[in-house]
Parts: structure tokens; C-alpha cells; sequence
């Protein structure tokens, strides 16, 4: 009798394991496909190749890197969330990203709940920076002449409603202050704007990081609630004099949403292996970005805390975007 339980238990087992087994299948068994709703050349794109070349290894499947600029980054997004929720598109998201759900513009699909995060891949500190030549030696001093001289000071962004434009308003928020806002298209072309006196202040990406060492543009403040490790000596915005302000340029992965979890699970995996890959952290290190590899929970964390945030700037500042 005991004999016949164990052998009817036994068959049992081995049914629902191989039910599950072709119930999930091995992934990936094709090419993968990254998509970065970025040109060439950009922070996403040199992170979504650095990424794909260390997935391509490590499942032993083509990983190719295909960029779709346009709209905000929208463009690129709303090729994955329509894609198939099987693994093999991702996106390379960023601000864009949360930004878009508290934009108000007509989008055919929704930025947040069409995907399924992945994983966080890094973090950029943007810079406050003014002119070299400039008066303002610290976030203080801006800030009194700011008071003193209220929209009559400017600030450069790449662009109404993007990240740097928000935060722009947030500075404005948080320090009491009314920063005149000056939309520029990249942030190249901000620099040269602020090297040349022509806008007071902007908050820019690491890539300025040269021109601020070098003495040509001057570094006031950090956005991020911790010191920059590439700038080590120049305060956060908060320890500067804006208690509580926080502002955090982000690459992630995204999947389109019912993606199984079994196969985000493995791309996450393979995601923190990669930010933890000595030649990628070089890398990454070379172009002013920092790896910050973590789950998909805490991936979808962060981007709620975005949205929250974003949401209060945009109604606080009443700004429509283009």
C-alpha cells in the first residue's frame, strides 16, 4: 500500500514538473532587442550597448541596439509597449519616461502601466553650473540675487518640459525664487550660452564635467540628495540651502508589461551581472555615469516616487508642455 502512495506521488511530481517545464519556456531561444528612443552617441545608447554586449554573451543570442528618436522619447517607448510581453524588446528608459505621465499630452499608450520594470542600470548627477566669470560663488549667492532680482536671472534647459526644465521649476519651488526659463536643444549648446554670458545658470549633465574642471564653467551645486563621487567637493543643492530638494537623472530597463516574471527575473539577473562587470563600471565611470543595479520592485519604486514628483512641479507650475 505505501509502496503504491509512493509510486502514485512519484508519477504525480513528475507530471506537474514537466507540465511547468513547457509551461515556461527556455529565454531566450532568438535575438534580443534593445530599443533607445535616443540618437547614437547619447548616455542611453552608450549604456543599452554596454548592457546588450554583455547579454549577447551571456544567453549566447544576438543582441542588436536599434535607436528610435522622436517625441520626447515617446516614439521609441510606444514601439515596445506594443511589442509581444515575451522579453526580446526592452527599452531604455529615462526621465522621459515619468516626465510623459504627468505631461498631459495625448499618447496612445500609458508610460508607466504599459511596461514591466527590469532593473535600474545608473545614475547621472546633473550640475548646477554657472559662468566662470559669474558673480555667484555658491547656491546662496544665486539665490539672494535671484530674491533681489525676481525673472530677471535665467536658467537654460534642453527643452520645455524636459527633466532639466523641471527641475529648473523645482529650484524655483523649493528656493523661493522666479529663475526666467530659457529653452536651449542640447546641452552643448548650453554651455556655450553660459560661457558666453548669454544665460546665468542651468542644470547640465556629466558630460560638462570637463569644462567644469578645467575652470570654464563653475559648479554651484549637485541635484542628487548625495555627492557626486566625480565631484566630490561641490555640495548637494540640499546642503546647499534647499533642504529636501532631489534631482536624479536615470537609465532603466523596460519590458512591455505582462512580460512573464520568470523572464524578467532573468534579464534582471543578467542586468546586475553586467553592472558589476569591472570593464563596464570603467566604462560607464569614463562617461560620468554611475552603476546602480537593483530589482525590478525597486525600479518600479523609484519611478512612482518620479511621477509623485513631477506631477506636484508641473501643477505648481502650471506648465504646458509643446
Amino acid at each position: 500500500m505505501h509502496r503504491r502512495t509512493f509510486l502514485s506521488t512519484l508519477a504525480a511530481t513528475s507530471v506537474t514538473l514537466m507540465q511547468s517545464a513547457y509551461a515556461q519556456p527556455e529565454f531566450p531561444k532568438q535575438l534580443i532587442k534593445i530599443i533607445v528612443p535616443y540618437g547614437p552617441g547619447t548616455g542611453p545608447d552608450v549604456v543599452a550597448r554596454l548592457v546588450g554586449d554583455k547579454f549577447s554573451t551571456a544567453y549566447k543570442q544576438p543582441v542588436i541596439v536599434e535607436n528610435r528618436v522622436g517625441a520626447s522619447g515617446m516614439i521609441g517607448s510606444e514601439l515596445v509597449a506594443r511589442s509581444p510581453a515575451d522579453g526580446y524588446t526592452l527599452l531604455l528608459a529615462a526621465p522621459s519616461n515619468t516626465i510623459a505621465a504627468v505631461s498631459g499630452r495625448k499618447l496612445t499608450f500609458d508610460p508607466i502601466r504599459d511596461f514591466a520594470p527590469v532593473g535600474m542600470a545608473v545614475s547621472l548627477s546633473p550640475i548646477l553650473v554657472t559662468a566662470a566669470e559669474s558673480p555667484w560663488k555658491t547656491l546662496k549667492d544665486l539665490i539672494a540675487a535671484a530674491k533681489a532680482r525676481p525673472g530677471e536671472l535665467t536658467i537654460a534647459s534642453g527643452g520645455v518640459g524636459n527633466s532639466q526644465h523641471l527641475a529648473a521649476e523645482l529650484l524655483n519651488q523649493s528656493a523661493g525664487i522666479e529663475l526666467l526659463h530659457v529653452p536651449f536643444k542640447s546641452t552643448s549648446e548650453i554651455v556655450t550660452a553660459l560661457v558666453g554670458r548669454m544665460v546665468d545658470v542651468s542644470f547640465v549633465d556629466p558630460s560638462a564635467i570637463p569644462m567644469v574642471k578645467s575652470g570654464r564653467i563653475r559648479a554651484l551645486a549637485v541635484g542628487p540628495s548625495v555627492r557626486s563621487k566625480v565631484l566630490p567637493d561641490v555640495p548637494t543643492v540640499a546642503e546647499a540651502g534647499v533642504p529636501g530638494f532631489e534631482y536624479t537623472s536615470w537609465y532603466g530597463f523596460l519590458a512591455p508589461a505582462r512580460t512573464p516574471p520568470a523572464v524578467i527575473a532573468s534579464l534582471n539577473r543578467e542586468l546586475q551581472k553586467a553592472m558589476a562587470d569591472p570593464n563596464v563600471q570603467a566604462k560607464l565611470a569614463g562617461a560620468s555615469m554611475e552603476p546602480q543595479p537593483g530589482s525590478p520592485e525597486a525600479l518600479g519604486a523609484f519611478m512612482a516616487q518620479d511621477v509623485a514628483r513631477w506631477k506636484k512641479v508641473v501643477a505648481t507650475g502650471r506648465i504646458k508642455f509643446e
